[in-house]
């Protein structure tokens, strides 16, 4: 049967290795945007975990907290490894029969089948790593998003 698992592997895998990339660029790199008004680079980086503990809130229950802002390489590396927790737990979730899970959002109750919370959580991280990789193009570096593809897992 085809499942979401492989899927989520691949990102929590990707996560680790971009977050590392990441963190070995110039710290300039955290403030960078495309255009004026749009989300730096940190505040994207921050919204990984933001965005990895509402699934996991949606799947589990367990709240979210306010993650801290990613501002420096030091914080970046240091929430690396709880991506990877939170990361893992979709992974876990995976393994679980699909079935309708409710949770509450700011406008009220809210119903999603387990699998569609999945899929959106790696559709996600893939658009931001895309926004992110354009943003520091745009700046004059590069982040090699095709390190970290499909083909490229063993």
């Amino acid at each position: 049967m085809i499942s979401i698992n492989k899927s989520l592997k691949t990102m929590q895998w990707a996560n680790q290795g971009l977050f590392e990339d990441v963190s070995i660029l110039p710290s300039e790199i955290y403030g960078l945007t495309a255009a004026e008004g749009e989300w730096p680079v940190g505040r994207l980086l921050t919204h990984f975990i933001g965005a990895a503990e509402w699934y996991r809130f949606c799947l589990t229950g367990i709240p979210y907290g306010n993650p801290e802002k990613i501002t420096s390489s030091e914080v970046l590396f240091k929430s690396k490894s709880y991506l990877n927790e939170l990361d893992q737990c979709m992974i876990n979730e995976s393994l679980k029969e699909d079935e309708v899970l409710t949770f509450a959002n700011e406008v009220g109750q809210k119903n999603s089948y387990r699998s569609t919370i999945l899929g959106q959580a790696v559709m996600h991280t893939a658009q931001h790593w895309g926004q992110i990789a354009a943003i520091l193009k745009q700046h004059g570096h590069h982040l090699d998003l095709d390190k970290y593809d499909v083909w490229s897992l063993n």
